[in-house]
């Protein structure tokens, strides 16, 4: 499941960022309105915004992904106002759900495994088709050709994040947070690196094409 933050507060939204990777998503945060619309869009399965941005309000990017780019993807809103008939209002205007601050980041994983539950688009069609490869995010299950093909929790992490950014470039320092934060690394040789995927690679029957390009980066190609 990839899920967008907006929200200024640089600290508060890295927490959050942590804390839903933490429980198996994928979460891109931006700190202003601006970087978010300014951004190549991409749909996501979940939206977090704050509504108090420092370059304007998070009203703008609810009516923009909905009017202008017709998204009905679920949209969580978060604000330290904590008024009935303006909540009423947020709801009314396009979002989903609402979040008071200061909240715990519990609270908001409770949150989005209830819109899970209940939005039958994120419970059920979560599937990435790559060659003969086919990745369901609900259930993690790795399939080639039709076969299921078991894999270590860092393989199938690995998998879901190169099929989740086909064609982009995935820094080494974001892959080892991704892949290995949970453990505590800090840091992971290359030659881990490199043994973790190229046993990857022998499972999936070297359909799985990675490049490495400059400074570590990797790339999938279709």
């Amino acid at each position: 499941m990839n899920i967008s933050i907006i929200d200024d507060e640089v600290v508060l939204a890295s927490r959050i960022k942590r804390k839903l990777e933490k429980n198996g998503y994928w979460v891109t945060v931006y700190n202003s309105l601006q970087e978010f619309i300014n951004h190549d869009y991409e749909e996501r399965d979940l939206y977090i915004i704050d509504l108090c941005l420092w370059d304007g309000s998070g009203f703008e990017i609810i009516k923009w992904l909905r009017n202008e780019k017709h998204s009905s993807t679920p949209i969580i809103i978060m604000s330290w106002y904590n008024d009935t008939e303006k909540k009423v209002y947020w709801l009314d205007l396009g979002a989903d759900d609402y979040l008071a601050k200061p909240f715990q980041p519990e609270e908001l994983i409770a949150r989005v495994k209830a819109l899970s539950r209940r939005n039958p688009m994120l419970k059920y069609n979560w599937n990435i088709q790559y060659k003969n490869i086919c990745l369901n995010l609900n259930s993690k299950e790795v399939q080639v050709w039709g076969k299921k093909i078991h894999l270590t929790k860092t393989e199938d992490l690995i998998v879901e994040l190169f099929l989740s950014n086909i064609w982009k470039l995935v820094q080494k320092d974001e892959f080892i947070q991704k892949i290995w934060w949970e453990d505590g690394y800090l840091w992971v040789s290359d030659n881990t690196i490199n043994v973790t995927i190229s046993k990857v690679r022998k499972k999936l029957w070297d359909d799985f094409s990675l490049k490495t390009k400059i400074n570590k980066w990797y790339i999938l190609e279709l």
